[in-house]
């Protein structure tokens, strides 16, 4: 019996696409009324998939540990010769085999050079003689799984019906009514915003939630999977599945063919406006500070992406945007931080084996996008919670860690996002019993002052000269921007009444902005803007409660540092949530 572990795919509808990411020279046409995934030739066509979601990695399944054995299965009609292909990571291409194709064929052909590869790709190309339709092609194995999971996603959804009801759906009618998964794949949504009409979620259970964030969504999941009994592996997801439904099917069939019990298998994240654009291919956690690997890579050169196979830094964590692992290897549950800094810290704690895969991906806004004084907040308190508890946790790169963020927002005049992570400082600096006594974080949220940004038309960008590259400067003025605290130490009539127009993640962003008593910032990859002011009064009373805030952690770091690790077992544990959410089954619903 086959095992299905990596089809032939074509673009979905209404997802991010990119042609380069699936066939080249460009996507074939498709045959709509047979498969969503067939695609017909005419005479003299040629296509390759030596492509991001198309190319099979040998490396990646090697690792797995569980394939013997490697096919290529194929359903094709018409004429002309398909071939397979590996490509080394040296870049040297070998033709393993080529068949010729005369009328209909479906065939199992066996990859007898499998056993003595141990990297590079897999691929295939197809040739027309006459017209041809590929109805099916798919890399597969007769070896037995090492395990056959039951596989629980978990998606936590706040205030998002339309997202969650949409994929929901897309996923029902490609995977959920394929009788392959119908019954070894389950859809647990818990609905942190209580609005969700369970009959709108065909084949997902849905659990209405208290609203504790993702953590606390993604724990109320774990506890559900774990009560049930029979659910063997865990996959978190966003409320908006925003992926081809294959790499829901290839995460399945790795985690089947997997014989490491701590396998953390990781999605790759893409850029939605630039979706050849990796955000993250795994990350890494170091000195309080989160670092995702792979950032910024194309991955529609083939040449990358025998790179974004290979290992690179110290993985480990996977964002929670598309995580997986065995349940049996959860030791940790998540730490209560609402959002942001959850998945890295469960990396941490239950030591997973990160992986990541090229045709495992999903798609969001870029980070940088996304920031605001409300994100920096959460960002810096989950890095340094997080350091004190597993990491080194000492005075003086803590002290620099957090001086550089707050001071890069307040020397350029942010002064929201100075105070949000002033305030992440503060709060941190209370020990681990803050976390307890505020599970909620909209209470916290009050506190902190939006960035009030609008949108402009896209003709304003073309009028408005916006910098997007630091310009050089002299000595003597990078000496005095730093001697005047960017300006706020000079007199009014030394500042520029001209606006600076920049982006907010521009390079060299201290330096444009000095002199400039009016700042207008361009949010990234969007039409958002926000504007700041110049003001001296509320810098130094920000950096003066900073310099204090400092001065009490020196004292007390080493008291609250060991307050983190003395509790953070308690605050990862089953017991915790259970005690939070005092499980009741008569508070589930769904389907």
């Amino acid at each position: 019996m086959l095992t299905v572990l990596h089809r032939l795919i074509l673009p979905t509808e209404g997802l991010e696409q990119c042609d380069a990411m699936y066939a080249r020279p460009a996507l074939p046409e498709r045959v709509a009324e047979t498969s969503p995934q067939a695609f017909r030739l005419k005479a003299g066509q040629a296509f390759t998939f030596d492509t991001f979601y198309n190319a099979f990695s040998v490396k990646k399944w090697k690792q797995a540990g569980g394939v013997s054995r490697l096919s290529l299965n194929l359903h094709i009609y018409g004429q002309g010769e398909i071939t397979l292909f590996h490509r080394s990571n040296a870049g040297v291409v070998t033709s393993l085999w080529s068949k010729e194709i005369e009328g209909e064929i479906r065939c199992t052909e066996a990859i007898s050079a499998w056993p003595a590869l141990s990297e590079g790709l897999l691929y295939f190309s197809v040739t027309a003689k006459a017209e041809c339709t590929v109805e099916a092609a798919y890399f597969a194995t007769s070896s037995p799984m090492v395990q056959v999971p039951q596989l629980g996603v978990v998606i936590t959804h706040f205030n998002r019906q339309q997202y969650v009801r949409n994929s929901i759906q897309r996923v029902q009618k490609a995977l959920l009514q394929d009788p392959a998964y119908q019954d070894v794949i389950h859809f647990i949504v818990i609905d942190n915003s209580a609005n969700l009409d369970p009959a709108e979620v065909p084949g997902g259970k849905v659990i209405k939630n208290h609203n504790y964030g993702g953590s606390g969504g993604f724990a109320r999941g774990l506890l559900y999977l774990h009560e049930q009994g029979t659910f063997t592996h865990c996959l978190f997801m966003d409320d908006d599945i925003s992926c081809e439904v294959e790499a829901i099917r290839r995460c399945y069939a790795m985690l089947a063919y997997s014989v490491d019990r701590r396998i953390g298998l990781a999605g790759t994240l893409l850029d939605d406006q630039k979706p050849w654009s990796v955000q993250e291919k795994g990350a890494e956690f170091s000195g309080g500070v989160f670092r995702p690997l792979h950032e910024g890579a194309d991955v529609r050169p083939v040449e990358n992406l025998l790179k974004l196979e290979q290992d690179v830094g110290k993985p480990v964590y996977g964002g929670w945007w598309f995580f997986a692992f065995r349940l049996d290897a959860v030791s940790a549950y998540p730490f209560p931080f609402f959002v942001r800094g959850d998945d890295a810290l469960f990396g941490l704690m239950n030591r997973f084996n990160i992986v990541t895969v090229n045709g495992i991906a999903c798609f969001s806004e870029h980070f940088l996008s996304k920031e605001s004084a409300f994100t920096r907040y959460l960002g810096m308190r989950a890095s340094l919670a997080i350091y004190l508890m597993v990491g080194q946790g000492r005075t003086l790169p803590t002290l620099k860690m957090m001086g550089l963020a707050f001071l890069w927002c307040a020397l350029s005049c942010r002064y929201q996002s100075a105070q949000a992570i002033l305030l992440a400082f503060e709060d941190v600096s209370k020990g681990s019993n803050f976390w307890r006594q505020n599970l909620d974080f909209m209470p916290l949220a009050k506190r902190i002052q939006k960035e009030a940004s609008y949108s402009k038309d896209p003709a304003y960008f073309q009028a408005v000269p916006f910098c997007y590259e630091g310009k050089p400067e002299t000595r003597m003025r990078k000496y005095i921007r730093l001697l005047s605290l960017n300006g706020h130490l000079l007199p009014q009539w030394c500042l520029r009444k001209m606006p600076a127009y920049v982006g907010e993640y521009t390079r060299g962003l201290l330096g444009l902005t000095f002199r400039h008593r009016h700042i207008v910032y361009r949010k990234y990859e969007s039409r958002d803007i926000f504007e700041a002011e110049l003001n001296k009064l509320r810098f130094f009373s920000l950096l003066g409660a900073f310099i204090k805030t400092s001065l009490v952690f020196v004292l007390r770091g080493s008291a609250i540092r060991r307050s983190y690790r003395k509790n953070l077992p308690m605050l990862t544990s089953k017991a915790f949530w259970e005690k939070v959410y005092r499980v009741q089954p008569e508070n589930d619903s769904g389907h």
